[in-house]
């Protein structure tokens, strides 16, 4: 049975203990997790917010809870992530009934379309396949970690990037939606969105403070990043291998201070794995990305001149 979230459950996922575990991955989770009280606390807080209440649901057997998803936005409320997916590896009609509800009641709030990213060889990707989920790019995720005797080392000097950056402001938007265009293949685009508003609203949550990098009046580069401690994650996006060269030695030496070093990469990029690796970087996990439409696009009528 599928119910909405109580506090009380809480107590009966705190009993069963890292039996279930999240298998939905956000960019934001992928190289730090979540610490398995601090889960329980935020999903407490999500209970008395108004409008998280409502997007909690536990699947249910018996007096026996099974396993507990949530979303939250992506850019907009248009678009919704599954960030928390608590439940058994190989339980898939739990996960398939999970997604049908999140499915349910993203429909009924005119939520246009859900996205979700689990390991590449988890077994519930048949279970979302099942529920309309298709996966539509795979990533990998590279880390790096410097080891402490060199913690007071003087980051190496690289090249330096096509200006100096700045900190992306709202004004940017379409340039940077220009070079989202430039750079993402169709299919990929097709999913996030083909038009500036679809791209706007489902765009996924980068990891940290964005930049942005000009060069002869056009947008070059975007990178974001974030540290937490001694961890650092990264991302970058650029107009050519030279630029996205250039940035990514301008990241590497803005985040010198971390000893453990992400960076998600999507396939369709060929490139950064190669600059990575030759920097010291390996591949970590892996995972699919999957959306699912759920409102239906209307079809435009076509009028015909009478006298055609």
């Amino acid at each position: 049975m599928i119910r909405a979230f109580l506090p009380l459950d809480v107590l009966d996922i705190a009993l069963q203990g890292r039996a279930l575990s999240n298998k939905a991955k956000t960019k934001d989770n992928l190289a730090t997790g979540t610490a398995f009280f601090g889960g329980l606390a935020s999903l407490l807080g999500q209970w008395f917010s108004p409008r998280g209440r409502f997007c909690v649901w536990v699947c249910t057997e018996g007096f026996s809870l099974r396993g507990l998803s949530s979303v939250r936005d992506r850019s907009s409320p248009q678009a919704w992530e599954v960030d928390r997916l608590l439940l058994r590896e190989q339980d898939g009609d739990c996960c398939l009934a999970l997604l049908e509800q999140v499915s349910l009641a993203g429909g009924e709030l005119a939520v246009e379309k859900v996205f979700l990213r689990l390991p590449d060889a988890s077994p519930l990707l048949s279970a979302a396949e099942q529920s309309g989920f298709a996966t539509y790019v795979t990533e990998r995720l590279y880390w790096r970690e410097r080891q402490r005797e060199a913690a007071g080392d003087a980051p190496a000097s690289g090249p330096s990037a096509a200006s100096p950056p700045r900190r992306r402001h709202v004004d940017d938007d379409y340039r940077l939606f220009e070079l989202y265009q430039r750079r993402i293949p169709a299919a990929v685009r097709r999913a996030e969105g083909a038009t500036f508003a679809q791209w706007k609203a489902n765009r996924d949550r980068s990891a940290g403070q964005e930049w942005v990098f000009e060069k002869e009046g056009g947008l070059a580069a975007w990178a974001a990043f974030d540290t937490e401690g001694e961890r650092g994650q990264l991302e970058v996006m650029a107009v050519s291998d030279d630029e996205l060269e250039r940035v990514l030695e301008h990241c590497l030496t803005s985040l010198a201070g971390c000893r453990h070093l992400y960076c998600l990469v999507p396939e369709f990029e060929p490139g950064l794995p190669r600059m990575l690796e030759s920097r010291g970087f390996s591949q970590v996990a892996r995972y699919s990305v999957l959306a699912k439409d759920l409102l239906a696009r209307a079809q435009e009528p076509c009028l015909v001149p009478a006298g055609a």
